[in-house]
């Protein structure tokens, strides 16, 4: 696998959070939650190269395209690819409901910091709702996210042949 696919792909998706889809105001956070996603789904699989500086800088990059606070998705991405980095040597990619799990815990955990954080930033409490639900976005999109990720790993759009069919035998 290239090293370059996973700081592109995520690229993909930083840019995507630039362009106003028509979501309701509070849909404004499932893009860059999605990106979050992703950093701590390419951090787990183990061939993927995704060096927590270019973690960092995506997250960067997403303050910059979606018009947040300056490295407050910088901060959410070093966390999630850090503990992805960790568990990476801990649990197997494709054990997908313990890894669903984890993202759980941790996307929730990121969410109510997030709040927390956007809250000290504008000295006031701000909306919980937005973050709530791209938190619950990213939490049920997570299955999809990683079995793109892994196609993308492959090289291929779809599933191998043979993995495809290897369960009805």
């Amino acid at each position: 696998m290239s090293t370059i696919f996973p700081a592109l792909s995520v690229l993909f998706a930083v840019l995507a959070t630039a362009v106003r889809w028509g979501l309701p105001a509070d849909a404004t956070f499932i893009l860059p939650l999605i990106v979050v996603t992703m950093v701590f789904c390419w951090r787990i699989i183990p061939d993927a190269v995704l060096p927590l500086s270019v973690c960092m800088l995506l997250g960067l990059l997403t303050d910059v395209m979606s018009g947040g606070p300056l490295g407050f998705f910088a901060l959410m991405t070093l966390i999630a690819g850090s503990v992805g980095g960790r568990l990476r040597s801990l649990i197997a990619p494709h054990e997908l409901r313990i890894l669903w799990l984890v993202w759980v815990v941790l996307a929730a955990s990121l969410g109510l910091f997030g709040w927390l954080l956007a809250s000290l930033y504008f000295f006031r409490w701000i909306d919980w709702w937005p973050i709530l639900f791209g938190t619950l976005a990213s939490i049920a999109l997570f299955p999809v996210v990683l079995r793109g990720l892994g196609w993308i790993r492959q090289g291929s759009i779809g599933p191998a042949h043979s993995a495809m069919f290897r369960s009805w035998s």
